[in-house]
This record gives C-alpha cells, structure tokens and sequence, in this order.
C-alpha cells in the first residue's frame, strides 16, 4: 500500500488535509490559470482584466506576484506553490496550492490546496486525491462558496477476479457557515469475488446526498410507490441514502438486496424500502439525477 493511502488512514493526515483548504472566488475570478515545467511555474495570461501585476518573484516551484485591481486600487498577493521538479497542470499534480491574500490588514482568504497520488503494482492501481477550496472575508459575498472539500481513495485493479475499493466524499458550503445553502456527498463502492474468477460478479454500494437551499434550486417529489412518497420546496434540507448489494454469482447463491431512503429535514417526512428479492430492487428506487447526482458510488470527480 502506498504511502498516501497509510496517511489517509490517519486522523492527523485528514486534519491536515481540512486544514490546507482551497477555497471560493479569487481576484482573478478563477484558480488553476497556470502550469508548471520542471519546476517553473508560468501564468496563462500575463495579468487579469481590471488589474495591474508586479513583476513575479520566482524559484523552483514558487511563484509570487502582486497584482493591483485598477478600479479600487486593492491590492493582493498571488502565491502558486508546488513540487520543485513538477511539470503539468493544476489537477494533474502530486501537490500544489494557489492562494490569493489582501494587503492592508483586511481579513480573508481565497486558497486551493489539492494533492493527487497514484502508485502501480502490475494490475492494481491506487490513487489518493484531495482538493480544498476556502473563500472567507473579502473573497467572499457571502453567497458564493466558503467550502468546498473532496477527497477519494480508490484501488483499481484490471486482473480477472480482482477487488476494486471506491470511497468518496464531497463537501460545499455556500455563504458564511453554509447559511445560503450546502451540498455533502458520501460514497463507496466494493467489489468482492469469491470462488469466482469474473470481476465484479459481486459488489456492495453505497450512496448518501444531502442538499439544501441554493444547492436544492427546485421543488420536488421522491415516490417510492406502496411505500409512499415524499415531497420538497426550493432551498428545503432534503437526504437521499441507498444501500445496494448484488452477489448473484457468489457460490451461485443469490445475495441480493437494496434499500432506498429520502428525507425532508426541513418539513419532517420519511420514506424508505428495503427489499430482498434481488434483481432491480438492488438499483435505487425513483433516483433523480438532477436532484441527487448519480447513484453510481463510482462516478464523479472532483468539483
């Protein structure tokens, strides 16, 4: 196992990781408008719309500018630091992080941190990924976002009989606190063979959403049928979990069931099934993509 994945297993390496937050808007608008060759980090345009840049102070994964906002006057310092020998675009790195700070003692923060590991031993591939993006004070309107978090730990291995392991987990919060709304995502997926030399003839998947107001934008129902439905306003706090396993073909005995649950949190309602009788009750009863993302614990990357 690699070296990233032992730290992920440590509550001071994920404490670290929190800690390390990217964040929300940036002088320029934007992050990641930059890339980096053997260590020598270059911008891709020479200085933003509406502002004026100094003269960058560089170093081997380290660059520094200032760049003054013409309208206000206001200005920041732009700091992008990464490995001394990387090359690549932000994303594609092990580490790197980008930061936006304004002079004149005025509070606030715009920052994104990510780091990205993956090790390869014949079939299997390990990755380890993280990013965080902080907005607070003046980088922030106070609807934009203050928050956000991913971080994944993935085994992916192509040999026949093999077992992949997926656990996920995404977190964003708009305005101070998430008072103008939040998203939080927890997923997993594990393939599991025995006896059996096809992959994925067995797996167990997990998914729980949360959203509330700006992230919940529309009205809505969840209908599970007999079990009765739900239903939701724009902006309430609603949850969607599911628990899904299908073993079919382990020892050819069928090991299937699936469970399906959706909440209001704002208006107190609850629905849920939980079935045993294999085939599509395994698969997530009346799940909405537009509202809860995929149900695959999978799919997804980054924000």
């Amino acid at each position: 196992m690699s070296k990233a994945f032992r730290a992920a297993s440590s509550a001071g390496a994920v404490g670290l990781l929190l800690s390390g937050a990217a964040m929300a808007a940036s002088p320029t608008g934007s992050f990641d408008a930059w890339s980096v060759s053997g260590g020598t980090i270059t911008t891709t345009a020479s200085c933003p719309t509406g502002f004026t840049c100094s003269t960058a102070v560089t170093g081997e994964g380290f660059f520094q500018r200032q760049i003054t906002e013409t309208s206000s006057g206001n200005d920041f310092f732009q700091t992008i630091i990464t490995d001394k020998t990387a090359t690549g675009a932000p994303g594609s790195l092990v580490f790197s992080d980008e930061s936006y700070v304004r002079t004149g003692n005025v509070g606030g923060l715009a920052d994104k941190s990510m780091m990205k590991e993956t090790t390869v031993t014949g079939t299997l591939t390990e990755t380890f990924e993280g990013s965080t993006e902080l907005g607070t004070g003046w980088a922030n309107d106070g609807t934009n976002d203050v928050t956000k978090i991913y971080q994944a730990i993935i085994a992916d291995d192509t040999a026949s009989g093999a077992e992949d392991f997926d656990a996920k987990f995404w977190l964003k919060q708009l305005g101070n606190q998430g008072s103008a709304g939040k998203l939080m995502r927890i997923s997993s997926q594990v393939d599991i063979q025995e006896a059996t030399t096809t992959q994925g003839a067995g797996s167990q998947e997990f998914v729980l959403v949360e959203v509330s107001g700006g992230e919940n934008p529309n009205a809505g129902t969840a209908n599970l049928g007999a079990d009765g439905s739900i239903s939701w306003q724009a902006e309430d706090r609603i949850k969607a979990i599911w628990i899904g396993q299908d073993m079919a073909a382990i020892d050819g005995v069928g090991q299937e069931f699936g469970f399906t649950a959706y909440e209001n949190l704002t208006t107190p309602a609850l629905v849920n099934s939980f079935s045993l009788s294999g085939g599509s009750a395994v698969a997530p009863i009346d799940w909405d993509t537009t509202v809860w993302g995929s149900s695959s614990a999978a799919d997804a990357g980054p924000f």
